[in-house]
């Protein structure tokens, strides 16, 4: 493991050798990386039962707080972007989506294990954080997650969870409904103009938020008081532009084609967004455009070989795949939604998101081994 990370590392050093110390400076974030994930791979009680308590009170901390700052108005304490994406100063929107993505196949097997209240009501917190955020990729996640647990426990020997099934999905469905269709957009008129346009507070680049709230202020008084309740998530995943995503990867691929085999340098393909420029929103061709093959291979490997470990573990003995289902689903789920957030998303630069992947590796490098 630690090979692949330094071949990922060694992408990025010759990458910069290459274009005059372009991105440098990240091998030092990255390294530090190294002995956080050592350290993890020696704490002996790490497990997932304990990941997944972890995660509950991310939920639940980011959860709260926002849903308080909308009732109550709390403006100072909330973002909200222009297409109605809403967030607070400690969980901005386009980030707080992501615990609830971790939490939402815990929370939707939970239910088909059992309905009950408790677990319903993680369901409904995970799938209500990922409909104020609106991202379309979590939205998307929860749908292929649904479905691959459905498939799951169609096939499982276990007939309490084959009998629960329709009045699950039943559950499910209007959890989902109740928070994408009704309570969304319901907060987003509470807050966004529909009452009072002096609260709407739109996001634009600058030095601080002091900044960006006296920038905004200027342009209240021209916002229709018409933006209110049409931007719901809802709307976001139906018509959404993916204009520019598209150009992202049309100059993505010609950076790599341009840059091949050892990339432009860490951060050096970028696209214009609003006119501003951005990275562009894929991981995988990010890297091989910046960093090149070998940074790429580095870090697929990273992800794949726990990955392949953990799989494995879980399906090679039929008799008890449901047994080692249940405890490999919190670590499996959350690298696998780390892969596929990268076909959508740029190379990740936050911290907490890395702590809970280097988490769920270690649970799975730790505990297979001991339990084959």
């Amino acid at each position: 493991m630690f090979l692949f990370w330094l071949l990922f590392m060694l992408g990025i050093a010759i990458a910069a050798l290459e274009n005059d110390g372009k991105g440098a400076y990240t091998l030092i974030k990255y390294s530090f990386f190294i002995p956080m994930f050592l350290i993890l791979l020696i704490i002996p009680y790490v497990s997932s039962g304990l990941l997944e308590r972890a995660l509950y009170i991310v939920l639940f901390l980011s959860l709260l707080p926002l849903i308080s700052f909308i009732i109550f108005r709390y403006l100072d304490a909330m973002v909200i972007l222009g297409d109605g994406r809403m967030g607070w100063l400690a969980s901005w929107p386009g980030v707080i989506w992501k615990i609830g993505a971790f939490i939402w196949p815990v929370a939707a097997w939970r239910c088909m294990q059992k309905v009950s209240l408790s677990n319903l009501l993680l369901a409904f917190s995970s799938a209500l954080i990922i409909a104020l955020d609106g991202s379309r990729t979590a939205i998307v996640w929860m749908i292929l997650v649904w479905l691959t647990l459905s498939i799951i426990a169609a096939y499982t020997n276990k007939q309490k969870i084959k009998n629960n099934q329709i009045l699950v999905h039943c559950c499910l469905l209007l959890v989902a409904s109740i928070s994408f269709a009704a309570i969304q957009p319901t907060l987003l008129g509470w807050v966004r103009g529909q009452y009072d346009d002096a609260i709407i507070q739109l996001v634009t680049p600058s030095t601080n938020i002091q900044d960006k709230l006296d920038i905004e202020n200027e342009k209240i008084n021209n916002i229709d008081n018409k933006l209110t309740p049409e931007n719901t998530t809802a709307v976001r995943l139906v018509q959404g532009d993916t204009t520019t995503r598209l150009e992202m990867l049309s100059i993505g691929w010609q950076q790599a084609v341009d840059n091949f085999p050892f990339g432009g340098g860490f951060g050096s393909t970028k696209a214009n967004e609003h006119g501003e420029k951005v990275v562009i929103h894929m991981t995988y061709l990010q890297i091989l455009a910046d960093e090149g093959v070998i940074s790429l291979l580095g870090y697929l490997l990273f992800f794949i070989y726990p990955l392949y470990h953990g799989i494995r573990f879980v399906t090679e003995k039929k008799e008890l795949f449901l047994e080692r289902f249940e405890i490999m689903l919190t670590p499996l789920s959350i690298l696998i939604l780390f892969l596929f957030m990268g076909l959508f998303h740029p190379l990740s630069n936050e911290l907490s998101e890395w702590g809970i992947v280097l988490v769920a590796i270690s649970i799975i490098l730790n505990y297979v081994p001991r339990h084959k």
